[in-house]
């Protein structure tokens, strides 16, 4: 048996994408499990540390838009501005679902008006002010209607690019909700699309990166990298900075390439040497690129701190996470899988505050999953998969309040315009003035 493991944990590992990348299997994908657990885990943070001094944040920035799925090419959540009560909630079911283990995909907002996706494969234009639907837009055949899609968009000035998990291209006229043109690739895309100097970035199942032409979809370039046998829907992050792209792969590896000449400028495996998880599928957190830092965590091992240029480590946390983590002048803050919020000096990882949400939690019955986390007028928020959102403080890791808001979360929230916005489970949008 031992020796069965090392050998499929080595396929893992070690297999990669062929030159030419294999078509998905509808079945096999329709049917795949997300995780298998065979291993107990060691990686698992759980101290409430309290704060010896407040925290010193920079000032929350006011922002109108959200077009990239992590606010921007670089996964750097700005401090925004939120001065909600909790007290107007808008809720309104608008898309469909096939089931609910497929939970990703983008939620972006534009000059008052919402853009996301369904499960059935349908985008929707939502008019905020109006509390109604503009367009909605399927372009799929009847075939594929009982696979669930998992779509990830962006926004660009009046167009909408949409990448999903059965291998589309396309983009979408905002205004009148047509298609202006549609690619199939064949292999399934499982990275947030990003976009860099007028090219379309992102990675495929295989790992492979794709740079497209966003005038007609065509592929510029490519980029293969290793890939595993057991992949989630959503197994790599595309980050940008300064003509550097970084991207992540199923086996953990974390890779630069120089944008204006091509070429690997660094590469590292972040998967824990000393550590074998209960998690044989791998996943990453956002890779955040601040400055001259990277920061990423994974749930199989640590909490890393790169050097931008040189991909040398400058510190660790053992913790599990696979959220976004925010970043501002001096901090930086983190949400893991067991329901910690954690602020750590950014310059040298030590951790200044930590608190354990689940002891907030109404249903003790169940062990909630938490999701996303929004720095916005110095407080922190979080939603769980209970329904609740979380209110923190920032400054010295204080609970606030928390408030339930549905039963149905599995996703992150964002802010844009002084209002929280939240897709559910059920493809019902949720607003918090």
């Amino acid at each position: 048996m031992k020796y069965f493991l090392i050998f499929f944990l080595s396929l893992i590992i070690f297999s990669c994408s062929s030159d030419k990348d294999k078509k998905v299997d509808l079945e096999v994908f329709k049917n795949q499990g997300e995780k298998i657990n065979v291993f107990e885990a060691n990686n698992i943070f759980d101290k409430e540390i309290s704060s010896k001094s407040p925290l010193l944040l920079n000032s929350p920035q006011s922002n109108k838009d959200w077009v990239y799925e992590h606010f921007s090419s670089n996964n750097l959540y700005e401090h925004l501005v939120y001065e909600g009560k909790f007290q107007d909630i808008f809720k309104k079911s608008i898309g469909d679902y096939i089931n609910k283990n497929n939970d990703s995909g983008s939620l972006l907002v534009s000059n008052e008006f919402v853009f996301f996706s369904d499960e059935k494969g349908k985008i929707y234009k939502f008019d905020i002010k109006n509390q109604r639907v503009i367009w909605e837009l399927k372009i799929y055949e009847s075939s594929l209607n009982n696979y669930p899609k998992n779509i990830a968009l962006y926004l660009n000035s009046n167009i909408l690019y949409a990448a999903d998990n059965l291998g589309f291209l396309y983009s979408i006229d905002t205004e009148t909700g047509k298609p202006i043109w549609q690619q199939n690739y064949g292999v399934p895309f499982s990275s947030n699309l990003n976009f860099y100097k007028s090219i379309l970035y992102v990675v495929n199942q295989n790992s492979r990166l794709y740079a497209f032409n966003p005038i007609d979809g065509e592929k510029i370039w490519s980029f293969e990298s290793l890939s595993g046998l057991i992949k989630p829907s959503r197994s790599s992050s595309i980050s940008i900075l300064n003509n550097n792209l970084l991207f992540t792969n199923d086996v953990g590896d974390v890779t630069v390439i120089d944008l204006n000449q091509q070429v690997i400028v660094w590469t590292k495996n972040i998967l824990s040497q000393n550590t074998i998880s209960n998690n044989l599928i791998f996943k990453t957190s956002n890779l955040l690129i601040d400055k001259k830092d990277v920061f990423i965590s994974s749930n199989n091992g640590d909490l890393l701190n790169f050097n931008f240029d040189t991909g040398e480590i400058k510190w660790s946390q053992k913790l599990s996470s696979i959220q976004n983590h925010i970043s501002t002048d001096k901090y930086i803050f983190v949400l893991t899988e067991n329901g910690f919020i954690i602020a750590f000096n950014k310059t040298n990882g030590t951790i200044l505050w930590s608190l354990n949400l689940t002891k907030f939690s109404r249903d003790s019955k169940t062990v909630p999953s938490y999701y996303g986390l929004l720095l916005a007028s110095n407080n922190l928020y979080a939603t769980s998969s209970n329904g609740d959102i979380y209110k923190i403080s920032a400054n010295d890791g204080t609970y606030i309040s928390h408030k339930k808001i549905n039963s149905d979360l599995s996703r992150a929230p964002i802010i844009v315009d002084n209002r929280i916005f939240i897709l559910n489970r059920s493809s019902e949008l949720i607003i918090l003035n």
